[in-house]
């Protein structure tokens, strides 16, 4: 009899320490450095590439060059010829001179897009020369908006204060949704990083709450830290208070060289919690 009673007791300990364990996403940020055809349909860089996409729930991509739109969904066609389920939202063709297009890649299994929720920031004065992207999604308990930007390496000292006035006029107008995340290649740095960069992202700094959850160098070469996934933390509670930099091209047996072949960036993560009460 105390057997049975110390099993079931070991049981329902089990089951109590599994319910208290929090789920959680990955959401991630990388440019793909001239991401076109031509390296979307070479074999050894674009297994790992797509690889690589996989090991996160939902990844912002930037430096998407195809003017025949049709990337994306050949991107897609091949992460799934296996019986995956990931699925992308574009955006339009964006640049002054250099068009590109932001991604943001998600598995569809474990992330739902909220439909008719794509926008791009604010520019009273055009002051980017690739206007910020932004989508909202939802994973359990955990909705959010992703806001993707590429800035332009010549034009970041004008453009780092423009994407602070984008980022809180996304925050003004979606009342009913506070957890928005910026993420993507800033070519700056957060405020107190040591690692060279062009210029540092004080401006942004300024917003109450506000979280730079990069800290090192995210370029291939190193001695960069350009990229970088911010939000404001008294919105963005899901925070598991875990990021990093994925030195991408060690899991693979390349070369430093060879992964530069791939991206001139680091892939840049952190994880939420999607199992929290909504706090909206």
């Amino acid at each position: 009899m105390r057997k049975s009673i110390s099993i079931m007791l070991f049981i329902s300990l089990v089951l109590l320490t599994a319910s208290c364990v929090e789920e959680e996403i990955t959401i991630a940020s990388w440019n793909l450095k001239n991401f076109g055809q031509t390296k979307l349909n070479d074999p050894d860089r674009i297994n790992v590439i797509i690889s690589v996409l996989k090991k996160y729930d939902i990844i912002a991509i930037q430096e998407v060059q195809d003017a025949s739109l049709a990337l994306p969904s050949d991107l897609i066609d091949k992460i799934n010829a296996n019986g995956d389920n990931y699925n992308v939202v574009s955006s339009k063709r964006v640049g002054r001179t250099k068009k590109e297009q932001y991604l943001f890649v998600y598995d569809d299994d474990v992330i739902d897009f909220v439909p008719n929720s794509t926008g791009y920031g604010i520019e009273p004065n055009d002051e980017f020369s690739r206007e910020p992207f932004y989508a909202m999604f939802k994973a359990k308990n955990f909705d959010f908006y992703l806001m993707n930007i590429h800035t332009d390496p010549d034009n970041v000292d004008t453009e780092i204060p423009a994407l602070k006035e984008a980022y809180l006029d996304l925050q003004d107008k979606t009342p009913d949704e506070d957890d928005i995340i910026l993420l993507g290649d800033f070519n700056a740095k957060a405020p107190g990083v040591i690692v060279g960069s062009y210029i540092t992202m004080d401006s942004i700094a300024l917003i109450p709450g506000i979280i730079f959850t990069i800290r090192e160098e995210t370029n291939t070469r190193g001695g960069r830290a350009y990229d970088n996934i911010i939000f404001q933390d008294d919105y963005t509670v899901e925070y598991s208070d875990s990021s990093g930099v994925y030195v991408f091209w060690t899991d693979y047996g390349l070369t430093e060289d060879e992964g530069f072949g791939i991206s001139d960036h680091r892939v840049v993560w952190a994880k939420f919690k999607i199992t929290l009460p909504d706090d909206d």
